[in-house]
């Protein structure tokens, strides 16, 4: 019989380089007889999507009792008391079905004038049908049978997450559709999440929609801690500037000047901005200037900006001044001759212990480090009622606690994934 096209939902983010999906397709009468609308009655092109059917006649189990096929949509004998299913068009085909249509090329049938109940089907065993009338291209239940095997089976869906193996994770995670669809149900769940900036865990009753996970890098914080300007779809500052700016040639994505890491590690980014004393050495070295750090498209976590005793938040926590920590050079920060105690690394921006006078374990020197590092090695990292980082030997025992804590839980990961 003649087909319709089906309506495919529209992905909720969709990015330029996703593929167009597939085209799908359903009889005209299959449609009819499930009670399938048409999105545009005037037009008649297109029915509503038909994921929910599907899926219940996938979880329902039944088989058609002519093709012994448990593919597709199926309707049930009219007989009372008969539990057998089959498919409109088995029904058809095999020419021994009592099958009631509710209408025809001139409209519907009037329900008073028909012998059986509009829009619905028997088996053989339960119809009444006229020998004389059984076509000569009718087929036979074998057939059905072996047009049946012969179609391709439907794909197994896939097993629950917290099922999977590793090597399942990798397959299954390999398909960009997956990625995405799991991604959109993490980030669509607040409960539980922290900020990354001020570690407040989200209020179910907060009315702010900003307030949610980055659509675009996954991360979730709130819209006055990391970005005023933040809309409803949640979008970060720095995920809106690679939109807008990934298209030219010289784009570089950003990443943080202080530590030198994306959004991923130490949350959203928004601009820093520093000037030089004397513009003499830049002027005649316009490219210079535009790659050092005084240059226009600088970035820093907002978490970095914040904690560092020598920056200020301004243009109302749009923007970091960093203007008291970029050397004359504009490539180095002051603190570029120390190294962080935890991760080794001597560019980037770093802090000290907030207690005063201490030294590092078995040594005589400053405890320094940048203040991504601090927050994922557990160190207290707080603002409550200053904005300060101490060293493990001077934090608060729950943030001791909780960075042992991390570390059990990053070896259970290791060894089970």
């Amino acid at each position: 019989g003649a087909f319709v096209l089906v309506k495919t939902p529209e992905p909720a983010n969709p990015e330029p380089t996703d593929k167009p999906k597939k085209a799908k397709w359903v009889h005209v009468s299959c449609a009819k007889w499930h009670g399938m609308n048409y999105v545009d009655i005037t037009l008649k092109d297109k029915i509503e999507d038909v994921t929910v059917l599907k899926n219940w006649f996938k979880g329902a189990g039944h088989k058609c009792c002519l093709c012994d096929s448990g593919i597709g949509a199926m309707h049930q004998c009219r007989h009372e008391g008969c539990d057998k299913w089959l498919h409109l068009t088995c029904g058809r085909s095999i020419g021994t079905c009592s099958v009631q249509h509710g209408e025809n090329c001139f409209g519907f049938y009037d329900e008073t004038k028909l012998k059986n109940p509009p829009w619905t089907l028997a088996c053989p065993e339960h119809s009444e049908v006229d020998p004389e009338s059984i076509r000569e291209d009718s087929v036979s239940v074998e057939q059905l049978v072996s047009l049946a095997k012969s179609y391709p089976p439907e794909p197994v869906p896939p097993k629950p997450f917290y099922k999977m193996t590793g090597a399942e994770r990798k397959e299954y995670w390999a398909d960009k559709h997956n990625l995405k669809e799991f991604f959109g149900k993490v980030m669509s769940n607040l409960a539980g999440a922290k900020c990354i900036v001020c570690e407040v865990g989200h209020d179910p009753n907060d009315s702010n929609e900003g307030n949610k996970f980055c659509p675009k890098c996954g991360v979730f914080s709130h819209a006055e801690c990391a970005d005023p300007d933040r809309g409803e779809d949640g979008v970060c500052y720095s995920c809106r500037f690679i939109d807008e700016n990934k298209v030219s040639d010289k784009f570089v994505e950003p990443q943080c000047r202080m530590c030198n890491t994306s959004a991923l590690v130490g949350g959203p980014l928004v601009k820093t901005w520093a000037e030089p004393m004397s513009m003499k050495k830049w002027r005649d070295n316009k490219a210079a200037y535009n790659r050092s750090l005084y240059g226009p498209n600088n970035f820093c976590h907002t978490l970095c900006g914040l904690w560092h005793p020598k920056c200020e938040s301004i243009d109302e926590g749009k923007t970091i001044n960093c203007y008291n920590i970029v050397m004359a050079d504009g490539r180095r920060h002051v603190s570029h001759q120390f190294r962080c105690f935890l991760c080794g690394k001597y560019d980037g921006a770093k802090v000290h212990c907030a207690e005063e006078g201490c030294i590092a374990p078995g040594g005589t020197k400053i405890p320094y480090f940048h203040v991504t590092c601090a927050r994922q090695a557990g160190l207290e990292v707080s603002s409550d009622p200053d904005f300060i980082v101490t060293c493990f030997s001077h934090a608060g025992s729950s943030f001791v606690f909780r960075a042992r804590l991390e570390d059990f839980m990053e070896i259970e990961i290791m060894r089970y994934s």
